[in-house]
Formats: C-alpha cells, structure tokens, sequence
C-alpha cells in the first residue's frame, strides 16, 4: 500500500488522514499544533476529550497505520521526515509550507497534493513529475493570504475539499497521471457545483519543477 505524508492534522489533514487510512495506505502526519475547541467545529477529528492533546497523536490514536509526527514540517528536515513516501498530501493553513512543500516535491520528483479551504469553498493541485508544479500557476506565495483562523471557513467545505485530496493522492499513488498538473476548485459547496478540473500548462523557465525556457526565435534570413 502506499506511504503518504500528510502536513497538518487539523481540519483538512484530520479527514484525509481518516480517508487515507480507511483506504489502506500508510499514514505519517505532521503536526506540532494542540487540538482547541474553538476549532472542533470544522476540525470533525477531534472531540472535547482531546482539547489540549497534541493533534497528530490524537488521530494516530484513533486511526490504524497512522503514525504520529509532532512537528513542524521545514524543508530542512524534510529528507529525514518524509523521504520514503510515495505521495506528500499538504493540508495546512500556511501558503509559505504549501509552496515549499510543493518544491520539496518537485525537488525529489515525487507526486503532491497541494490542498486549502477558505470560507465556503477550496481547491485542490496535483504535481507529479513532469506535469506543471504550484509555481507554474503561482510564481510566489500571495502576500498577506486570510487564514481560515482569520477568514473563517465552512466544516462542510473543509470535508469535501480534504475527501478530493485523499482522492488525488491514491490517484497519484497508483500511478495514474491522468489529472496531475491540474488544480480542482471547488466554489462554493452551498451551491452544490461539482468541482472545476483546470488544467496547468508548464511555465517555460519555472524555478519550481524545472521547467526548460522557452527558445528564442531564430532570426529571419
């Protein structure tokens, strides 16, 4: 079955870890963070009993073959941490982690799913070798990006958008590249819309995955 890592254990990586490890794969999750109760409401993981717990080791109590991490990812320590899976999930709340997950990834040449929820929607980016990374659609992490602490965001929302990344990543797993390069985006789950798949072209002389430039043309005789 497959390893996954999946960075953040809080309401996206609580559900994709719950989807992953019904599904088989074995689970590593990264999370230094405590469980809050002002948080239980899209954070389904988690109950009163495990207010104050670390949040990692909360859901590898609950969940078998998940095993807990209490830490920060750092790109420093990513080798060490999650060298040996076969798929990186991101599910945190930090555009900065995302991309640099993301270039971790690219980096390796292993497949990532890149996830977020924001207020009553999220999307969903699949990389994979030779397929368009984060930066090919986002050269740079947004500045001044609203957390869902700040922002707020819909527990239905954070459900749906963390079942698509469990989705993507034993799509990505079993070696299907079908949809990689792609982003999914879901708009809005209280208008009921299927998620829109858009395809990422590769950005000629990306930094994240490599990338070639584009030739000049050669000159009119």
């Amino acid at each position: 079955m497959p390893r996954v890592s999946v960075i953040g254990a809080g309401g996206l990586g609580g559900p994709i870890c719950y989807a992953l490890a019904m599904a088989g794969a074995e689970v590593e999750v990264l999370d230094d963070d405590v469980v809050d109760a002002t948080n239980l409401h899209r954070q389904i993981a988690f109950s009163l009993d495990d207010v104050g717990r670390g949040k990692a080791e909360a859901l590898a109590r609950r969940l078998r073959g998940v095993t807990a991490v209490p830490r920060r990812w750092r790109a420093r320590d990513a080798d060490a941490l999650c060298g040996r899976c076969d798929v990186i999930i991101d599910g945190s709340d930090d555009p900065q982690t995302k991309f640099a997950v993301a270039d971790w990834a690219s980096a390796t040449r292993r497949p990532s799913v890149i996830a977020g929820a924001l207020g009553h929607g999220g999307n969903v980016f699949l990389g994979a070798p030779g397929h368009a990374c984060l930066r090919c659609l986002f050269e740079e992490p947004p500045r001044d990006a609203p957390t869902c602490a700040e922002a707020g965001v819909l527990g239905p929302a954070v459900a749906q958008v963390a079942a698509l990344a469990a989705w993507a990543a034993l799509e990505l797993a079993a070696g299907a590249r079908a949809h990689a390069g792609e982003i999914w985006v879901l708009e809005d789950v209280l208008r009921g819309r299927a998620p829109r798949r858009i395809p990422v072209t590769r950005r000629p002389g990306c930094a994240g995955c490599g990338a070639p430039p584009l030739r000049a043309a050669p000159p009119i005789a």
